[in-house]
């Protein structure tokens, strides 16, 4: 399937991966290489970047919308994932979601997928992952641990923050352009700064400096007497 074909009918997508890598950047090149082809209306949450979206706050704007592309970034923030009391009530969302001929693509980190989530699933994006982060007995973990390629080790899948596998019922590698136009880290200010070592020449200047001066003293000194 070609990425710009992606929201062509409803479907749940899940990007999953650990902090800083690559989520975001990835979420902004399916809506620009989808925009290449196809017109659609797309709603958002959580996103930093104004991108020709309407924003939406809650479950209840996201049940109503209709016809359209939504994205949830960082979605454990939206669903209360970790109250057992409000699964039925999550998968009902989902269920409407799905049922208002939208596509829905979420995004988290691997301890978010709770095993309920993982099963709704039509496609995956995985990022680079820590193994351990999953849930035991999810979908997701089984499908990421079921990855034959060189980049999975014993403790994680070890991808760059240009490079994804799509999951669509087989693997694919997928190289992720980077978009800095909406890279919010780029200008974060460097924690450590580097010293500025003075050069030989000035570091010698000085005393020739001052050994004048003490020169300039005892003559005016001698001038005076």
């Amino acid at each position: 399937m070609k990425i710009e074909d992606l929201f062509k009918k409803p479907r749940i997508l899940g990007i999953i991966g650990d902090a800083n890598s690559g989520k975001s950047n990835l979420i902004y090149n399916l809506v620009s290489k989808s925009r290449e082809k196809h017109n659609f209306k797309l709603y958002t949450y959580g996103l930093k970047y104004d991108i020709g979206d309407t924003k939406i706050y809650s479950v209840e704007e996201l049940e109503s919308i209709r016809n359209s592309v939504i994205i949830v970034d960082e979605f454990f923030s939206l669903f209360d994932l970790e109250d057992r009391k409000k699964r039925n009530m999550i998968e009902r969302t989902l269920r409407l979601i799905f049922h208002n001929n939208n596509v829905l693509l979420i995004c988290g980190l691997p301890e978010n997928f709770k095993k309920f989530i993982s099963n709704k699933l039509n496609m995956i994006f995985f990022m680079k992952c820590a193994l351990g982060d999953f849930i035991n007995g999810s979908r997701v973990k089984s499908i990421c641990l079921s990855y034959r390629g060189d980049e999975l080790g014993s403790s994680v899948l070890n991808l760059r923050q240009s490079e994804s596998i799509l999951f669509n019922g087989s693997f694919t590698k997928l190289n992720i352009p980077y978009l800095k136009r909406y890279d919010s880290k780029k200008n974060n200010e460097d924690i450590l700064k580097s010293i500025k070592k003075r050069s030989k020449k000035s570091a010698k200047s000085v005393p020739k400096k001052v050994e004048k001066e003490k020169k300039e003293d005892k003559t005016i000194n001698s001038v005076t007497t």
